[in-house]
Order: C-alpha cells, then sequence, then structure tokens
C-alpha cells in the first residue's frame, strides 16, 4: 500500500514478466543486422495477397502502358544483380557505394532511367553493355532469353526530365503517392508494394485519373497526318496529365534498393509499414542496420528518409537503430521534422484506423550526410 492510501497492482511476477520482456526487446534492439523479406507463411496467408480479378486486369493493362513494373522484369534484374554481387569472377563490378562510377552500375542507371522513361542527358545508351559473365553463367543459361528481354526492357512511355525521384515504400492502397504526384508533377514517385489488391487499387485510381483511353486516341492524331494534330500546348498538357508521374513496382521495397544504383533517389518515404510489435518478430522490421546501408547507398548526398507509424515500438525501434548507426557520422535527425502536408498530406485508411483505436502518427526524418 502507497502512503496515500491506493494499493499497488503490479505484483512482483508481472513486473519481473515486464523486465524480461523489456530484456528481450533490448537484446532484439542489439542484434537488428539483416532483414528478413521471407515472411511465415500465417502472415502471407492473413495478408491477402491476390487480387480481384478486375484488379489483376488493371495491373495487366497498366503494365502494358509502362506504369507499373512487369514482375518477371524484376525477377530477371534481381537474378542478373545478384550475379554481379556474388560472382567472385566479376570483383570489379560489385555494386558498392565506392565503385558507384563502375560499369555495373552505369548500366543499372542507364536501365532504370530507361525503365521508368526518366530522361537523362549523361546517359549512353550506345556504350551500354551488360554485366560482365551474367548471362553466360551456368546458372542463367535456362533463362537467357528472359534475361536479353529484361536487358533491353524499355518503357514505352515518352522519357521526361524530373526534378526529383522520390520511393514510397510500402504504399498501402496509394492514397499518399496519388495525392504527392498531383501536387508535384515534376517529381517522379516511384512506389513498392507487395499486396497485390493495393496496386490493383492505386493503378486503376491512376488509369481513370490519367484517361487512358483519351490519351491513345491523342497519340493516334499525333501520327496520323489524316487527322488533325493537336496544338503543342495540348501535347504539353497531355505529357503532364494528374498521376503520369507515378510507377508502381510490384515487391519488397527494401529487396528492390538493392537493385538501384548509387545515389540515384532524393527521398525514401516509410508510412505505417507493419510493426511487428512482439518479441521475435523484430527481424520482420523493415528498418535493420542493412536496409539502412541501402538506403545510405541509393540516397543523394542530403537526401532524406521519412517515417511514420502508430506504434510506440517501432518508433523506438527506428529511432534506436537510426541512432547507432548515427554514431558513424552517416545519419543526422531533422529536427523538427518537415511538415507532413509536404510528403504526408493525406490521412489514409490505415492511419485513420490507427486514430480511431486511439494512436497518433509518430514522424521521424533522417539525412544523409
Amino acid at each position: 500500500m502507497m502512503k496515500d492510501g491506493t494499493v499497488m497492482r503490479c505484483s512482483s511476477s508481472s513486473s519481473s514478466s515486464s523486465d524480461t520482456e523489456q530484456d528481450q526487446r533490448d537484446a532484439d534492439a542489439g542484434l537488428a543486422q539483416e532483414y528478413e523479406a521471407r515472411k511465415p507463411k500465417w502472415w502471407t496467408k492473413l495478408s491477402g495477397r491476390r487480387g480481384t480479378r478486375a484488379q489483376r486486369r488493371t495491373i495487366e493493362r497498366m503494365t502494358h502502358c509502362g506504369y507499373c513494373f512487369s514482375k518477371e522484369v524484376l525477377s530477371n534484374f534481381s537474378r542478373i544483380n545478384n550475379s554481379a554481387r556474388h560472382n567472385g569472377g566479376i570483383t570489379e563490378h560489385h555494386l558498392t557505394e565506392e565503385s558507384d562510377t563502375s560499369a555495373a552500375d552505369r548500366w543499372r542507371r542507364i536501365w532504370w532511367n530507361r525503365s521508368l522513361a526518366v530522361l537523362d542527358e549523361e546517359d549512353d545508351e550506345a556504350g551500354v553493355e551488360p554485366v560482365a559473365d551474367t548471362v553466360t553463367n551456368p546458372r542463367n543459361q535456362k533463362h537467357k532469353e528472359k534475361i536479353d528481354l529484361m536487358y533491353n526492357n524499355k518503357s514505352p512511355l515518352v522519357p521526361r526530365c524530373y526534378e526529383q525521384i522520390w520511393l514510397e515504400i510500402g504504399f498501402g492502397n496509394g492514397d499518399n503517392i496519388l495525392a504527392n504526384a498531383k501536387r508535384e508533377p515534376d517529381i517522379l514517385f516511384v512506389g513498392s508494394e507487395i499486396h497485390q489488391p493495393g496496386i490493383g487499387t492505386v493503378l486503376r485510381q491512376m488509369e481513370l485519373e490519367l484517361d487512358i483511353g483519351a490519351a491513345e486516341e491523342e497519340e493516334k492524331k499525333v501520327d496520323n497526318p489524316t487527322i488533325s494534330r493537336t496544338t503543342n500546348d495540348n501535347e504539353q498538357d497531355l505529357s503532364k496529365r494528374p498521376c503520369k508521374n507515378i510507377r508502381i513496382l510490384p515487391g519488397d521495397g527494401i529487396k528492390l534498393l538493392s537493385h538501384l544504383p548509387c545515389q540515384y533517389l532524393d527521398k525514401i518515404l516509410i508510412t505505417f509499414p507493419d510493426p511487428w510489435p512482439k518479441i521475435g518478430h523484430s527481424h520482420w522490421r523493415v528498418i535493420q542496420k542493412d536496409s539502412l546501408m541501402e538506403m545510405h547507398r541509393v540516397l543523394k548526398d542530403n537526401g532524406l528518409v521519412f517515417v511514420a507509424t502508430d506504434s510506440d515500438v517501432f518508433y523506438e525501434w527506428t529511432r534506436n537503430i537510426f541512432e547507432q548507426e548515427s554514431s558513424n557520422g552517416v545519419w543526422e535527425e531533422v529536427c523538427p521534422c518537415p511538415d507532413r502536408t509536404n510528403w504526408l498530406p493525406i490521412v489514409s485508411y490505415y492511419e485513420q484506423k490507427g486514430i480511431d483505436e486511439g494512436r497518433a502518427a509518430m514522424l521521424q526524418c533522417w539525412k544523409k550526410t
């Protein structure tokens, strides 16, 4: 009993249990090094990855138009990328931050620009050659035709220059990436998502915003001399339709980081990821030491990482990992965090659900130094 007459409700056993949990969390934080992309079967079953038939058809149409990447192309790119990293015979092409001027990294930069329809005056497509020994690698021989197609992959969209390139990892239903793209038409927004329903939802919204059928008719008029041409102003307006500055990459955004060239992105957004709050699940959280190393590699100088969550566990975890890496002088926290209207202007369904349950959004911003 306390001096004021109140009774302490926590027993020694509960206190001991709480201490044990805290010790385990501290141990998890100390062991956080590698991100585990493969999730447990029960999580995969609950997450409902497969979209509806209408969503799958939308994904197919938008992939054909160049706004969504083919999973097969990304898979074959991953195969070549891993060969370049791990094949001992091509150590001169190892893709590290220190060797960002290597032939392999230059090829990756050009491949991504070509696939995302980004116009870069420094590109020299005539000088592009596949990464040495990756196609002739015995492990890749059975995939040779697919790999050749991947090397020649090119977006059907007309390339244009962008002021910046942002990556949003895990965009959910795409509310935030859609709002950002409409607000900043001169920035390219790349979104990665592992769940097919979310991909189908954002692509359907893009399809409606872009009015794909009308755009195709406009292009036919431009190409056909028997049809009256549109004015230059109208053509310019067509190239800057709302949402035309979005590209969707199906798959795990953390794994995607290893595929990107060095110093390619201006900002990375991680908005309300699965916090994996239970003890023993920490290796599935997207913020790990190795994922921060990849973020640091692909960000330009002074690039930013924005993190939004409504989980106390994930917020503390993220701060601890960044602070550990900040001791090496590679990250610096931006305080106060920039106004969310500049990067998180929408309250998504997931955020609203947390608000309804009494959880407020907690924001962080870290700068590459």
